[in-house]
């Protein structure tokens, strides 16, 4: 697995991954890719799941740390897209966009934030 990656056990038992290219992974039960997932651009741990968890709940069944240690996003493959909820920390969405592209996300989509990015997805976000 790459050095600035950590995903826990409790994640990756659960989905094939490809460790040169960790947000390609698919889950072992279905296939599908990931969906939300978190990253603490601090102690770089990766959290991720597939459709019907919150971050919330992501983050409480696989961390120690805390909701605010991470930064946190939704996948939309079929729009190219990577949405990165906004977090106060700016260095810290920058660090995980570096990931992202480090770690599967092609150069091809999209990795945004913001509230301009929100309201270009509004309808997709609406209940996420």
């Amino acid at each position: 697995m790459p050095k600035d990656v950590k995903v826990p056990n409790s994640i990756a038992r659960h989905w094939d991954i490809d460790h040169s290219r960790i947000m390609q992974a698919r889950y072992k039960y279905g296939g599908q890719p990931i969906f939300k997932f978190c990253y603490d651009p601090v102690c770089t741990e990766l959290l991720f799941d597939i459709p019907g968890f919150e971050h919330y709940t992501i983050i409480l069944n696989n961390s120690k740390r805390q909701f605010n240690d991470f930064v946190r996003g939704i996948c939309f493959w079929n729009l190219k897209v990577v949405y990165l909820r906004w977090h106060s920390r700016q260095d810290w969405l920058q660090a995980t966009m570096m990931m992202l592209r480090k770690n599967g996300i092609p150069g091809s989509y999209r990795i945004i934030w913001g509230e301009k990015a929100a309201f270009e997805l509004r309808d997709r976000l609406k209940g996420l």
